[in-house]
Formats: C-alpha cells, structure tokens, sequence
C-alpha cells in the first residue's frame, strides 16, 4: 500500500503490487535505485509509506511516470536507503551532502580520437574554493579514475562519492597537460 496525502485529501492508501526492486531511475538529480510499484503514487505522496502486508515500511513513496499512455508507475526509495538520511536531518536538521565541486563532461572514444584526449571524464569548470579546487583540479584536465574504478560519466563519480562521507579523502587519476598524477581531494559538505 501507498499511504499519503494526495491532492490534499486527508490520509489516503492506495494498493498495488511490487512490479520491480532495485530499478534504476535517472531524474536531474541524479541515478536512484527504487522500488517499482503499481500502487497510485499521485501528487502529495511523496514522503509518504510504501507498506507491504505485514504493515511494515519497506519505502518512501517518490515519485511517478506520467504521460499519454503511461499508468500506474510509481516508484520508492528503500526503507534501507534512509537510515542515513533520517539520522542526519535528526542529527542537522539537513541531509549533508559530500561535494566535489566540478562541471565535466564525457570524453568517449569518439571525442578522445577527435581531440587527442584520453577517454575520461573532461573538466569543463571548477568552482572556486571547492574541494576539487583545493585539490588542484584544473579546467582542462581528464579524470580518469576515482578510487581506483575507471570512470567516462559525471553520474559514475558521483556514484563513488556518494559512498563517502564529508570530510573522507579519495584519491583521483586525472590526465593534466597530457600528464599522468594522482590527487587527493577531501569531499567537503555541499553548499
């Protein structure tokens, strides 16, 4: 069941089945890993608790899939997803974020033959006084591996730094001026 408050009706419970776990859903914010269900996820949901027989919260209702043609595709974060979360709005009243502080863009074999760069994760901008700033990323250079796992995608290294916590160091193989180094770079919280 879906159970929240929609379109400002006063507690509403929807019912459904588990069409997936552990979907893979991309928004602007990012890649999700979810909950799929059939349940009506409308408006005023989110937030709200996706609920299996037992009465247990196994999610939080999130978002839907609208559009001509598209019906009942509703989607929740994992309970299990949010103990993080919740610890930290308990703890800050905010969710910490680890932050980098760059604009990059995919180099693929294509553009790596076309410009004569290697294949990575091109640094368009850095912001000033981020983290990757005080590492010594500059605009220009190609990352081309985090933590020891190879990455082409901005949404591939904010995968890795999702895993980390603000304050942890992680180590970053960048091509600079056509030159191999590794940095370290401290993941500060995100302004």
């Amino acid at each position: 069941m879906a159970v929240g408050c929609p379109l400002g009706l006063n507690i509403t419970a929807t019912s459904g089945i588990i069409s997936a776990i552990n979907r893979e859903v991309s928004t602007t914010d990012g890649k999700y890993v979810v909950i799929q269900t059939d349940a009506a996820i409308n408006s005023g949901n989110s937030g709200g608790a996706l609920v299996n027989s037992k009465g247990q919260v196994i999610g939080i209702n999130t978002l839907k899939l609208s559009g001509t043609g598209v019906e009942g595709i509703g989607f929740a974060i994992p309970i299990n997803s949010t103990t993080d979360v919740v610890t930290e709005l308990i703890d800050h009243k905010k969710v910490l974020r680890p932050y980098v502080g760059i604009e990059g863009m995919t180099i693929d074999s294509d553009l790596s033959k076309q410009y004569n760069l290697p294949e990575g994760v091109y640094v368009r901008k850095v912001e000033d006084f981020s983290p990757a700033q005080k590492s010594g990323l500059k605009a220009g250079d190609v990352i081309l591996e985090v933590e020891g796992k190879k990455v082409t995608k901005v949404d591939e290294i904010n995968e890795i730094k999702a895993q980390h916590k603000i304050g942890d160091k992680i180590k970053i193989k960048i091509n600079s001026n056509k030159e191999e180094k590794e940095i370290e770079l401290i993941l500060e919280e995100q302004p």
